[in-house]
């Protein structure tokens, strides 16, 4: 395993190495070559073409409440999964603008040589190395449970079994969606099961790459802050101030880092907010067709299975929320950096500039999920609520 995590390490991107190499593979940062990128395209618009035969048969299902739970509960999450893959492909180059950014601000980071701030840089490399190896892990735990859910309800339960042999229980799939052939009996029933299984572990691709992307990411920004405000405390080197020229210098360098810090979470946010309003929708609904299930489940494998789903379901959306909640809480922390330095020792022209530059440092920048809420423990909470809702609802 140590030799595994090694190889995804890459010099030229010490941070985002690991998540880097995967949005590559999976067709999210297209390759150079012309017949390689048209590839990845059509298989992106092949997986969109799938998401849609699921609603066609959702349609032919709306009779059976169970069935249609079961299709919406996945549907749902494939559709976030398409448009994931898609708008990353379709803003390519602000994506790429974004992620240069992260790696060549990374990089002027680890250039200092303060004990302080480089501990700093340690701390967010290695929570992010923990974090994406620990979502990748639960991810293919996911992917298990899906592909795996049809199978174990075959083996749990004699009664299906023997349904399926008097022809009262159908074929169980992964996915419920419709195929040009009958996907009931033999041949058609297992080109279906390896055509569904490929789509799968191709969603959970998708998932892994963008959603550990996302919140490095933003685990990122919140490090740049805690740097920058390390960096606004030592603005003044010794007790007994510095030259007016070395000052215009430093407070340049400060300037410019928070202005590019500003642009490009902005250009980050405006590139993920219209993606997590679709995704906090369908969260809702999906956790509430997810929980319907695990309390109308038969047996303790169905149970065990449908808890394993729900859990993703909810580690999903917190891990989003609770890291762009901190880097709110830290941007707004960020103006007492000028105040912790030793700006009492200067003369006034240069605490007049101290207080300008914490005037700036007061921006605001928060994440949002489309134009009516922000990405924050709040609305992780709200949707909590609102999942519980529906789930009353549907129990009455």
């Amino acid at each position: 395993m140590n030799s595994l995590r090694k190889s995804l390490e890459d010099p030229e991107r010490p941070f985002l190495g690991p998540n880097y190499w995967l949005l590559k593979k999976v067709g999210f940062i297209l390759p150079e070559n012309k017949l390689a990128k048209i590839l990845y395209i059509i298989l992106h618009e092949i997986v969109t073409f799938f998401v849609i035969t699921q609603y066609m048969e959702l349609y032919v299902i709306r009779s059976n409440l169970g069935l249609v739970l079961t299709n919406l509960k996945i549907s749902m999450l494939s559709v976030v999964c398409v448009i994931k893959a898609n708008t990353f492909v379709l803003w390519q180059t602000n994506w790429r603008e974004v992620l240069e950014y992260v790696t060549s601000a990374d990089k002027f980071e680890r250039q200092n040589q303060d004990p302080i701030r480089s501990t700093i840089i340690n701390s967010y490399t290695s929570y992010c190395r923990r974090l994406t190896y620990f979502y990748w892990s639960l991810v293919y735990t996911t992917f298990l449970t899906t592909t795996l859910t049809p199978l174990m309800r075959y083996v749990s339960s004699s009664t299906f079994r023997e349904n399926m042999r008097n022809g009262t229980e159908d074929f169980p799939h992964i996915f419920s969606s419709w195929m040009p052939f009958d996907k009931y009996h033999s041949p058609g029933c297992w080109i279906t099961v390896v055509w569904h299984t490929l789509l799968c572990a191709y969603g959970a691709a998708v998932m892994a790459a963008y959603d550990t992307s996302i919140v490095v990411i933003m685990v990122f920004f919140g490090g740049k802050v805690d740097l920058l405000q390390e960096r606004c405390k030592q603005m003044f080197m010794t007790e007994y101030g510095i030259t007016n020229r070395d000052f215009k210098e430093v407070m340049r360098q400060l300037h410019e880092i928070h202005v590019m810090l500003i642009k490009y979470s902005r250009l980050f946010n405006s590139l993920l907010s219209p993606v997590m309003f679709i995704y906090i929708v369908m969260c809702s609904l999906m956790l509430c067709a997810s929980a319907y299930q695990l309390t109308s489940a038969t047996n303790a494998a169905q149970k065990l299975l449908m808890a394993e789903y729900l859990i993703f379901g909810v580690a999903q959306l917190f891990l989003f929320c609770w890291h762009s909640n901190g880097v709110l809480i830290k941007n707004e922390n960020l103006s007492m950096g000028p105040y912790d330095s030793e700006w009492w020792t200067t003369n006034y022209k240069q605490q007049k500039e101290v207080l300008i530059l914490a005037g700036q440092l007061r921006t605001k920048n928060i994440f949002t999920a489309g134009p009516f809420a922000n990405l924050t423990l709040a609305t992780f909470i709200n949707i909590l609520k609102g999942a519980y809702s529906y789930y009353t609802l549907l129990r009455k």
